[in-house]
């Protein structure tokens, strides 16, 4: 992607790749996150059964999980539908190959993850506006719901978490690309064919 890309809809060069850096960063934490949190389950589960020895503190475990890879997410959330037009501009002019199509369908996984977050916290925002005056944080008419919003999300997230990283892949590709295709030189054109003789005329 250049300075100037051709399509307004695009951020600029500068932009995306600070999307990129925040991406990376969500990458690197949720992979922090989900090591801690399986960590914490080989430990406190039945090797055999896979049950957790305290249910109750299981899931308020599962649920620190849960907000920290949300809160993690925030800094992509609001431009993970553009982080994707890009990734998919940038697609359509890399050759095609087995490894374009496998980011062609990372991006699709992505893309449906990314519109089920956005659906997931527009529903809560209005249980939210709902919820009746002392329903405040802290509180259990509050802090359910959120938690049911937030492990509903959490399968999205992972999604991010898994295929995320195809996003800079594509990018690194696409500026390799740049710089291997300069412009061509011009050519002069090729000196013209020596004119035909004339044949002698047949006596």
């Amino acid at each position: 992607m250049t300075t100037s890309s051709p399509n307004p809809s695009l951020p600029s060069y500068d932009a995306h790749q600070l999307y990129l850096r925040q991406l990376a960063t969500f990458l690197r934490e949720s992979r922090q996150i989900l090591d801690a949190w399986d960590a914490y389950s080989d430990e406190h589960c039945d090797p055999e059964t896979f049950e957790p020895y305290d249910e109750a503190a299981y899931g308020i475990r599962q649920r620190q999980r849960d907000t920290d890879t949300l809160n993690a997410f925030g800094r992509v959330y609001f431009h993970a539908d553009v982080l994707l037009d890009t990734a998919e501009h940038q697609l359509a002019r890399l050759p095609a190959s087995s490894a374009t199509r496998d980011f062609a369908w990372q991006i699709n996984e992505l893309r449906t993850s990314t519109l089920k977050l956005y659906e997931l916290h527009r529903q809560w925002l209005d249980l939210r506006r709902n919820l009746p005056k002392d329903a405040v944080p802290g509180t259990a008419a509050y802090d359910e719901p959120l938690a049911e919003s937030r492990a509903e999300a959490w399968h999205y997230l992972d999604q991010w978490g898994i295929h995320g990283q195809a996003l800079i892949d594509i990018n690194t590709q696409a500026q390799d690309q740049q710089h291997r295709s300069p412009v061509a030189p011009v050519k002069a054109p090729p000196p013209p064919d020596a004119a035909p003789t004339t044949p002698s005329a047949r006596r």
